[in-house]
Order: C-alpha cells, then structure tokens, then sequence
C-alpha cells in the first residue's frame, strides 16, 4: 500500500492542489521518510513473498532467508537515512536478534537438514561446527535407511532360486561349487551402513552446487541412482512447509466452498473442490 501510495505522488500532489479545501497532505520530509521505509521493507516483503509459496519448497529457503534479512539489514545501517527510518530499521534488527523470534529459526534442525539436502544450498550457508553437527545428522539417518532397506539372506535364498541346488548329503562327495563357496565365504561386505551413507553424503556434497532458480525436486529424481538413499531421505523430508500459509489458504478456500448455500455437499466432493484443484 506504501509503495503504491508513493507511485502516486504526482498525482497526489496535483488532485490536494486543484480542491479548494484540501486535505492536510504530506510534508517533503514525510515523502521523504515514505520512500526510504520502501527501501527498508521492500527485502521482508520478498522474503514474505518466497516463504509462502505453495507450488515449491519452502522450509529449505527459510535459513537462507533469515541471514539473508540480516545481512542486508546490517548493508541498510551504513546507508543515511533520516532519523525516524534508522529507528524502525534498528527495531527490526533488534527483533531478528531476539532469541525467542529468530532462533527458534536458526537453531530449527528441520530446517537446516532441509537445507542441507536442497542441491542449491547444502551446507555453503552453515557455521563450520554446524556443518559436521549437520552433517552427521543426515549421515545417521541415511544410515538408518539403509538397515532398514536391507533384505535377510534366508528370504534371499527362498525368492531367487535360479541355480539347480544339490540334494545329496554324501560326504564324500566333489562338487564344482566347492572352491567358490569357501572364497565367498570369507569375503565379508565392504563397509558397515553408517560407511556406505558417508560415501554417499559426502559424494553428493561433492557434486556442484545447482543455479538457484533450478528445480531441487527435478535434480534429485534425476540423480536418485547415484544417492538412491539419500534421494529417500530427501523425499521424505523436502515436503515440510516453511510457513502455515498454504494450510490457511486451504481453510480459507474451504470458508468460501462449503457455505451456508452449500451445506449440502459430500465430503468427497468438498475434498475434489479443494485439492484436486488447488494449483489452478
């Protein structure tokens, strides 16, 4: 509305002098301090804006755009603004201070393993020791994927069963199998769970970094044979919200479709009405 107000001003500015009784309009420096204030609350109404889509990721942007807000409100401090924006702009980094506010944020282990695991930021905006704290977290849950993913050998043996097997039980028998089942049984598997996710984690933190308007979600169905755990885990985790506002748009919808006039509808219709076109 403030930025709309000043676009304005000319027109403002002309229609105050043409009435014979006009009212008290703006000073120059109220104008002055309107624009400024744009300036200052134009980087929240992006980020605003980003964090409440409903069509993309979100929770993993949330950290990238907290210390975004602050670094460009620390950039803004060096600026010479009149008094009364330096005071709302000190106020609002006083606010992104406040530990009760902005740590909850930053302190949110959701949120940094989802942006850990967003191909376009992984771990480049962590602090060194929340790096490998970050780290090991998705280490330890990849791990977990991977037990879980393993199937016992008895089940094994019972579902593939491709090589006719003997039946005989003579001792004293010679079998062309003999040699290769005493190699394989000494060979143990390379690695324990938590080694394979390492190899894993670290291969992807290896790979480049993608271009930041690029599809997170795309790259990770591209690549999930070279992460095929990691890419679950992604799955599992890249679908938490940053915000509550695409649920409130739900409600809202839902507000204006099943009204006093509509009463009557079932409740599968009244879920076809809101989600099945909810992206339109």
């Amino acid at each position: 509305m403030l930025d709309r107000f000043v676009e304005l001003e000319d027109s403002i500015r002309g229609t105050l002098g043409l009435l014979d009784n006009p009212p008290q309009g703006l000073t120059s420096e109220q104008w002055v301090i309107s624009k400024q204030l744009i300036q200052v609350l134009r980087p929240f109404e992006e980020a605003t804006t980003a964090v409440s889509g409903s069509k993309y990721m979100t929770a993993s942007i949330i950290q990238i755009i907290a210390q975004g807000l602050k670094n460009v409100c620390e950039l803004m401090t060096q600026k010479l603004f009149s008094l009364p924006v330096q005071n709302v702009l000190q106020k609002l980094i006083s606010g992104m201070s406040h530990r009760d506010r902005w740590g909850t944020i930053e302190l949110s282990k959701t949120l940094i393993q989802c942006t850990f695991l967003d191909p376009r930021f992984k771990d480049v905006s962590l602090s060194t020791s929340l790096k490998q704290s970050t780290k090991n977290d998705i280490v330890e849950l990849t791990a977990s994927i991977i037990s879980a993913s393993r199937v016992p050998n008895n089940a094994v043996r019972e579902e593939i069963e491709s090589i006719p097997q003997e039946h005989e039980s003579d001792s004293n028998r010679i079998s062309i199998w003999d040699s290769t089942d005493s190699k394989v049984a000494q060979v143990q598997p390379m690695g324990t769970v938590t080694s394979r996710a390492l190899v894993e984690v670290q291969r992807y933190l290896e790979e480049a970094i993608q271009n930041r308007n690029s599809d997170p979600l795309k790259w990770w169905f591209e690549n999930k044979h070279n992460h095929p755990y990691l890419s679950q885990l992604a799955r599992n985790m890249l679908c938490a919200l940053g915000t509550s506002v695409p649920c409130e748009r739900v409600f809202s919808k839902a507000g204006q479709v099943l009204s006093d006039r509509r009463s009557s509808l079932s409740s599968k219709k009244v879920q076809m009405l809101l989600f099945l076109n909810y992206n339109e």
